[in-house]
């Protein structure tokens, strides 16, 4: 499948990178030439996210989605309740995704998450749904575009921290 092999070209470990120090004291690493870190996170699938056929609910897929997100920037930055005491709030702008083959009731599944690019006022996110141990069985991949606004929903920049990610 021609998607798979572009996702699995962009997921790399990155190489001989230099650190550098984000203002909040955690290390981010540099993108020169390098493809992006991605995080992983880990979720279970309850019947609570299932159809009457025990497969996950099309729209439950945005919530896992939206955890891991999250959970990069937490692991990565900082956590987004920090960064809505700063007045800083991120709202997806658009999600293109794509629906390879069902999660089961039980399931455990893994959401590998990175960005992608950012532009002055975009940061674009990919991300693949796997099931835990089968990392070449792609269930769901995503490509996330967020913008940064005000609490009055005016846009601006993103943060300069993202872009070296």
């Amino acid at each position: 499948m021609p998607e798979e092999r572009i996702f699995a070209g962009l997921v790399r470990e990155r190489a001989g990178a230099e650190n550098k120090r984000m203002p909040n004291g955690k290390r981010a690493v540099g993108r020169a030439n390098e493809a992006p870190k991605e995080c992983l996170f880990e979720c279970k699938v309850y019947y609570e996210d299932t159809d009457c056929m025990g497969v996950v609910y099309h729209a439950n897929y945005l919530k896992y989605l939206e955890r891991a997100r999250s959970e990069y920037v937490q692991e990565r930055l900082e956590s987004v309740e920090n960064y809505h005491d700063r007045g800083i709030f991120f709202m997806v702008h658009k999600i293109e995704i794509a629906f390879h083959s069902p999660a089961r009731l039980g399931d455990l599944l893994v959401v590998r998450t990175w960005i992608e690019h950012t532009t002055k006022f975009r940061v674009v996110v990919k991300q693949i749904v796997i099931k835990k141990g089968e990392p070449r069985d792609y269930l769901v991949t995503a490509t996330v575009t967020l913008v940064n606004v005000t609490p009055e929903g005016e846009l601006r920049e993103i943060p300069a921290e993202f872009h070296e990610l």
